[in-house]
């Protein structure tokens, strides 16, 4: 019986073809305009040669512990940091050539940047950015004003610098792909409309069956447009994707959780209209964080909201994979995204049960 209606699912699907043409054709479209229009801007950023910058230590700072992890760190990194009095941050980048300065005080930091360094200053807030998180917490988290922190962290790892071409290319494609309900919404709106819905819930079919034979069919048609729209980005565009397994192994993950995600919505709300203005918020807002609209490498939101986005982590593991050939945020991505699926795929089957009972 689920196999028929699987069946019967793509059929409907089929009717609305647009829909799943549309999940192939935006994201090029939108690749295709922001390549055009970043390009100086990433190239640009691609060419930044080493640079110095200066920093200062308000009086008590206990950042001061982290100071010689800094410098080394720094270094890795391609800024040279020099110690300077910090009275006149602005007066020492001029008189200094410095690419910025930064001072530390008794609990954050301060970046300042001039307008024609703009390369440099947003690669040191990105590099303060990850430090900060992954180093100098470790250096001042024991700190005491009698004792001295020993220092024992790994250096983090620095993004090499990527063109316009690969990384729009990236991540819009991901981007689309979590606009799932597209492919969905004719199946849903025929369901209702010839009220199939109700029929599947009065046959011999559980619950779970009926939910698995949306997820399914909308699942593996949305991997099927995603993989041409990667196919034709590759072709167009010449994005460098990395290893083809990977990109595989994260899109047979995020897909089904996006899809996952928008029956949940539309379990709750029982609206076409209602699950679509839900669910394209939802993924503009993980977009906003995650590196979509400005690049995670210049974005100076705070790292704990870029964490909770999956779009963060899906970006940033396919632009690190396809740059580094290694990401730290692959199997957070795969976890974060199988999480997200079973956990909204669990909730929906619930609320299938609910409203079940309701009508019985």
């Amino acid at each position: 019986m689920i196999r028929y209606m699987i069946k019967n699912n793509f059929k409907l699907m089929g009717r609305s073809w647009l829909n799943a043409f549309m999940l192939i054709l935006c994201p090029l479209i939108v690749s295709a305009v922001l390549i055009s229009a970043f390009s100086a801007l990433m190239a640009k950023y691609e060419k930044a040669e080493n640079f110095s910058c200066g920093y200062s230590f308000e009086e008590g700072s206990p950042w001061k512990n982290g100071e010689a992890m800094l410098k080394e760190t720094g270094l890795s990194a391609g800024i040279r940091f020099l110690p300077f009095s910090g009275d006149e941050p602005e007066e020492t980048i001029r008189e200094n050539d410095l690419g910025g300065f930064v001072t530390f005080g008794s609990s954050g930091y301060t970046v300042y940047r001039t307008e024609d360094q703009k390369v440099e200053g947003m690669t040191l807030e990105y590099f303060l950015s990850e430090f900060v998180d992954q180093a100098m917490d470790a250096a001042t988290g024991n700190a005491s004003s009698e004792e001295t922190v020993k220092l024992s962290v790994e250096h983090p790892e620095f993004v090499p610098a990527v063109d316009s071409r690969d990384y729009y290319g990236m991540v819009y494609v991901l981007y689309f792909a979590w606009c799932a309900f597209a492919g969905a919404a004719a199946l849903l709106s025929n369901e209702k409309k010839y009220g199939i819905g109700k029929r599947f819930q009065v046959s011999n079919l559980s619950d779970t069956q009926i939910y698995l034979g949306k997820l399914l069919p909308i699942s593996l048609v949305v991997i099927v447009d995603i993989g041409i729209a990667i196919l034709l980005s590759t072709a167009s565009f010449g994005v460098h994707w990395g290893n083809p397994l990977i990109v595989v192994g994260l899109l047979l993950v995020m897909i089904p959780a996006a899809v996952a995600l928008s029956l949940m919505v539309h379990s709750i709300t029982d609206n076409v209209i209602g699950t679509i203005v839900v669910i394209f918020a939802l993924v503009w807002i993980w977009g906003f964080f995650g590196g979509s609209f400005e690049t995670y490498m210049f974005a100076d939101h705070p790292k704990i909201i870029k964490l909770l986005s999956p779009i963060y982590h899906c970006n940033r593991s396919m632009v690190e994979l396809a740059s580094m050939g290694r990401s730290d945020y692959y199997l957070s991505a795969i976890l974060y995204c199988g999480g997200l699926a079973v956990g909204c795929s669990l909730l929906a089957i619930a609320i299938m049960k609910m409203k079940r009972r309701g009508r019985a």
